[in-house]
């Protein structure tokens, strides 16, 4: 046990034991309110820690340490996705968004693999997202279209362009309608009569 521990009083030792502060460098990362919520830490040994802390050359935190309960939640809908993006990513996501819901009548919205996206018939079409240097369109990429996106990093599951250079519009129409067609040809719709 430290010397400076050893002037505390019982409770607050313990407190301070159960919290995992054992050195004066533990304590430094720790601001003086945190200390007070501590059950079994009063005030009185707020003087005392103050002066060891001043004479090893450290002082109490002026931030709260950080928990778990701080850290940026990871979105689960494609409204708080958005909200965490830059401006620009996210003002052209939000546009791909409203091209992809005008293209597919019908089309519901979902969330899946961490990304905003979009089913048909109730099968997965297309998600969208964004990466430090570029945003996406992720899904199997129709054939046919090799040529419009030439200008465009492609892989077979990803278009990848910038909010400077967007997908144009009916670029993203034809390729909504392809996937539709591939999805209907897939799993074509199963007749909804009851029959008698």
């Amino acid at each position: 046990m430290d010397g400076w521990m050893a002037q505390l009083s019982a409770p607050a030792r313990r407190a301070l034991e159960g919290a995992g502060i054992r050195t004066l460098r533990d304590l430094s990362t720790r601001t003086e309110v945190e200390l007070l919520a501590l059950h079994g830490f009063g005030p009185s040994s707020l003087p005392i820690l103050r002066e060891e802390l001043t004479m090893a050359g450290l002082q109490f935190s002026k931030l709260p340490k950080k928990t778990m309960r701080d850290l940026p939640k990871k979105p689960t809908n494609t409204d708080d996705y958005l909200a965490q993006l830059p401006v620009a990513q996210r003002k052209v996501l939000q546009t791909l968004r409203k091209q992809i819901l005008a293209a597919a009548p019908g089309c519901t919205e979902h969330f899946g693999y961490g990304l905003p996206g979009f089913k048909y018939n109730d099968h997965p079409m297309l998600y969208l997202g964004a990466a430090k240097n570029h945003v996406a369109l992720y899904g199997s990429v129709p054939v046919g279209f090799k040529e419009r996106l030439k200008d465009f990093t492609v892989s077979k599951g990803t278009i990848q362009f910038t909010p400077e250079k967007p997908l144009p519009a009916a670029l993203v129409k034809d390729i909504v309608k392809m996937k539709m067609a591939e999805i209907e040809l897939r799993w074509p719709k199963k007749d909804q009569k009851i029959r008698k």
